[in-house]
């Protein structure tokens, strides 16, 4: 029969129309950009010659202005250290919203929140050249981890920070703390953890503490106050940072506009007012909000009142700056900060930054000192502007160049400047040049583009849907007919001709994006074949509607998927979602077992419930989840050196094996094999006296005979798909257990267990004693919404959570380093994905199964039961597409939510990454099915 592979071949067609949507919806949301490791440095002064170039004619004699003019005069001279240096005091108050500072005289009835820093307004009265205070402007998103970020790197960090390492917290880049630490700076850290998890071993002292209990307005705060004060009195320190919670949580409790926001602020006063009475003279004191707030608490995403911050200023000795830059409510960028705290410190910027220097929060300096500062500050931009066209194609080269030059010619011109007028025509410039370059880069890494994500989600509406018609509606003896017609070949031809139109309109110029156009083209072009298949067969679809009715396990099947797809849209649920997950999908089994209603399936429920009880032993937490994180629940208990964890992994995986291989046939030496491979790869590597070498080389070992495993099971032996089926979902959970590693092996071992367990169950299902009926109960909705609630489960059965910090990167290793082979970023990437994906790729794989397995099916023909296997596949893969397509929905409804990127953007990559393997699983599944029934098809 030649529509054999069709089934196959609309399944992949339908894969392309989910991902490729799913894709076109990340392009438009995903704020990504390249990292790049340089570190910007700088030479002392008295390392360079009167001629301006380092390390040469030292024995000359001049004084320090003229050696900073014949620096400058040298444009491609190494960056020079400023010659001065100040002590500061770094006080960031989360989410120190702009007007929270501002003062408003002969108001009669204040807002909670307004006239309570009252000693800014006394300051800036009395001491005007000595206070500062400006708006200062964040980037989206307005996240603290990600504020804290721009705040110490001056760049724009977006949620994908694409790195060359795998470290998954602490911050990659050059930043003002390293800096200052390469110079030998002293820095004394209190308050919020995250900057010890960003940028950790850095500190001098380090008193910080866990910020994540928002509903706790008073502990960190009063914390830092134990200490601020002794550390003011000390002075082995160069920088002092001290981060406050304490209005940032009555926000996110209570709102702006609330009593405790008064008191937070009150308190705030009080300390600013200690504080600078303790202040030396020449100290600087920064004071600043990392973002601000909305009406109701919270921040995250991008509209004015959650980018617009204050920042204070105060120094004794007084500031520099000219009067149109020191007005009071000015805006800078929180990009300024990293530059200008540098240059306090005598330092470059860091590589990284887009930043401008601040010179009216500086004490006042020498035009030479200025110059000096202004010009390092282009030369950093420059090699910045340089190394990122090297290394990334997000920029127009032709707009990098326009920038380099225009940056080249700055850095010639600050030679020439002489008068003090000339200097505040220079330092406009300057600004107006960084400021353009800094736009130039914003406009690539951090806005939305809801074009694209618009046009994707209604790609993916239209995919789930039109095709949730085709498997809930099609009667399965039409099925057959349909997919042996000319509608596959008339797709395919519709798509050829459609990237085909697309390839000559952008070799015309005429469209400039070509992968979007494809993509959306194709989506609607398959949006109206598959539209049209409808439309064809409405009758039959509406006859078989209204002819089948729905029992209760079905719709309430149904629901449990649709209502943990939809509850997506709650960050508290999808940090809970594992628990949900265990329980809808043991209700899901329990409904069927109840329509079932015999003891053999009323026990192999009870046995499902006990094994996803033990697995939860093995789900950790997350750090939103408090007291579990802080008691140390994020790690599983199971200590991979332990002799427990070896013994449970090398058990679980030795029973699987033994159990097995009795009933695959000749293939059953080849599981044999592997599964001793894979036991003596942990022995051997277990413990201080294990060898490494020889584990590592018995994994690849194991890898090796996968992979000639995998290659057998296309060998036709006759006896149906069963058994290659089988195989498949046993070297699968092999694979899983082998990058799983000792700890969370026995995960996988629990994992097929359960599969076995329910696949029993539904091979009971039947009504009536009609074969036919039975094998399209196995192929019914319910059926598949339970697979996929087991298989989207067990990827937190197996430890795992919707956040970046939770990827485990060993896996990729433990086979050995795969850097130094020709595909070795190939196989990392296939290594982590198999650990992360893993259940979703073997349930996908054995879905067949709960069609062929048991009694029944072998009465029906190959053409029924392939038709069948096709049917559940199309319905099990739709589960998964509207996980994701919920999931974008919930990423676009919340894109200024405060858990944007810390909650749901993990979790649509995560649902995207379990698309995928599922996609493939189900593909591998059905494609072994079409080839081991192929022999028998012309007898159907």
């Amino acid at each position: 029969m030649n529509e054999k592979w069709n089934f196959t071949i609309y399944l992949v067609w339908f894969s392309y129309l989910i991902l490729s949507a799913a894709l076109m919806f990340g392009r438009g949301f995903l704020l990504s950009r390249k990292t790049l490791n340089d570190i910007t440095d700088c030479e002392p002064l008295e390392n360079f010659g009167c001629d301006g170039y380092s390390k040469s004619n030292l024995s000359d004699v001049c004084n320090e202005e003229e050696k900073i003019r014949r620096i400058l005069a040298n444009p491609g001279s190494e960056i020079a250290c400023a010659p001065t240096r100040q002590r500061v005091v770094f006080i960031l108050v989360d989410a120190l919203r702009y007007d929270f500072t501002e003062y408003i005289p002969d108001l009669e009835n204040p807002l909670p929140y307004q006239n309570r820093l009252t000693i800014i307004n006394e300051l800036l009265e009395k001491w005007p050249k000595r206070t500062r205070l400006f708006r200062f402007m964040a980037d989206p998103p307005t996240t603290t981890q990600q504020r804290v970020k721009a705040l110490v790197t001056g760049s724009l960090p977006t949620f994908i920070d694409a790195s060359s390492n795998f470290a998954a917290l602490e911050l990659q880049e050059d930043n003002a703390i390293d800096q200052i630490v390469r110079a030998s700076g002293k820095i004394v850290l209190l308050g919020d953890d995250t900057w010890a998890r960003l940028i950790p071993g850095r500190w001098l002292r380090s008193h910080t503490m866990y910020s994540f209990h928002t509903w706790d307005l008073d502990t960190v705060d009063t914390e830092i106050d134990s200490k601020i004060y002794k550390e003011l009195e000390k002075d082995d320190w160069d920088l002092l940072v001290a981060h406050y919670l304490g209005v940032d949580h009555a926000g996110h409790r209570y709102g702006p506009n609330h009593a405790e926001m008064t008191r937070k602020l009150d308190e705030t006063n009080n300390r600013l007012k200690k504080i600078i009475k303790m202040l030396p003279p020449d100290v600087l004191l920064f004071v600043v909000g990392d973002h601000g707030m909305t009406e109701t608490g919270d921040h995250g995403g991008e509209s004015k009142a959650e980018r617009t911050a204050a920042f204070f200023a105060y120094r004794g000795s007084g500031f520099g700056g000219d009067s149109d830059s020191i007005k009071t409510g000015k805006e800078v960028q929180q990009t300024d900060l990293a530059p200008t705290l540098c240059a306090a410190l005598g330092r470059p910027p860091p590589a990284p930054c887009l930043g401008n220097l601040l010179l009216p929060v500086l004490p006042p300096l020498p035009m030479s000192h200025t110059l000096l500062h202004l010009s390092n500050n282009l030369k950093q931009i420059k090699q910045y502007l340089i190394r990122y066209g090297e290394e990334s194609q997000q920029i127009p080269l032709d707009r990098l160049a326009q920038l380099i030059n225009a940056t080249r010619e700055q850095i010639d011109k600050a030679a020439t400047i002489e008068t003090e007028s000339e200097l505040s025509i220079y330092v406009t410039d300057v600004r107006a040049l960084i400021d353009n370059t800094r736009s130039l880069f914003r406009d690539v890494w951090v806005e939305f583009d809801s074009l694209y994500m618009m046009r994707a989600l209604l790609l993916l509406l239209i995919a789930i849907f039109f095709n949730c018609l085709i498997a809930e509606g099609l009667p399965m003896d039409r099925i057959p007919q349909i997919f042996s017609s000319s509608f596959i070949v008339s797709g395919i031809i519709a798509l050829t001709v459609c990237v085909t139109m697309c390839y000559t309109a952008f070799y015309l110029d005429l469209i400039e994006d070509l992968e979007h156009a494809i993509l959306l083209s194709t989506g609607l072009i398959s949006g109206v074949v598959i539209c049209a298949l409808v439309i064809l067969h409405w009758n039959s679809i509406t006859q078989r509607w209204y002819e089948t009715p729905l029992l209760f396990y079905e719709r309430f099947a149904r629901a449990a998927l649709i209502g943990s797809a939809v509850l997506l849209v709650s960050n508290s649920y999808i940090i809970e979602e594992g628990v949900c997950l265990s329980f809808l999908t043991l209700s899901v089994l329990a409904t069927i077992v109840w329509h079932i209603r015999t003891i053999k399936a009323v026990a192999l429920w009870a046995c499902s419930g006990v094994v996803l009880a033990v697995s939860r032993s093995y789900r950790g937490c997350r750090e939103e989840q408090g007291d579990c994180w802080t008691q140390g629940g994020g790690v599983n208990s199971a200590d991979p050196a332990s002799r427990a964890a070896l013994v449970l992994a090398l058990g679980s995986v030795a029973a699987i094996v033994a159990v097995a291989r009795r009933h695959i046939g000749w293939r059953g030496h080849g599981v044999v094999v592997c599964g001793l491979f894979t036991c003596a790869h942990w022995a051997v590597g277990w413990g201080n006296l294990g060898s490494p070498s020889r584990s590592r080389l018995l994994a690849r070992g194991a890898w090796l005979v996968i992979g000639c495993i995998f290659v057998l099971l296309w060998r036709e032996d006759g006896r149906g798909a069963i058994l290659p089926l089988t195989v498949c979902g046993l070297m699968f959970y092999i694979g899983n257990s082998l990058v799983l590693g000792v700890a969370y092996a026995p995960t996988a071992a629990l994992a097929l267990l359960s599969g076995i367990l329910v696949l029993y169950i539904v091979s009971t299902m039947k009504n009536e004693g009609s074969t036919k009926f039975a094998l399209s109960t196995r192929c019914s909705s319910s059926v598949a919404c339970l697979w996929a609630l087991m298989a989207s489960y067990y990827f937190y059965g197996t430890g795992h959570h919707a956040t970046l910090g939770h990827l485990r990167w060993a896996p990729a290793f433990h086979a050995g380093d795969p850097t130094y082979l020709p595909i070795g970023h190939e196989i990392t990437a296939a290594l982590v994905t198999l650990e992360l994906f893993g259940m979703p790729l073997m349930f996908g794989a054995a879905l067949p199964l709960l069609v062929l397995w048991g009694p029944g099916s072998a009465a029906v023909g190959p053409r029924s039961q392939l038709t069948g296997v096709f049917v559940l596949s199309l319905k099990f893969t739709i589960c998964f597409a509207i996980r994701v397509f919920i999931s974008a929905l919930s990423a676009t409804i919340h894109c200024r939510h405060l858990m944007i990127w810390g909650v749901f953007t993990p979790k649509l990559l995560f649902e995207c990454g379990a698309c995928l393997a599922a996609f493939v699983g189900t593909i591998l599944g059905l494609s072994l099915t079409t080839w081991h029934l192929s022999t028998q098809q012309r007898q159907s």
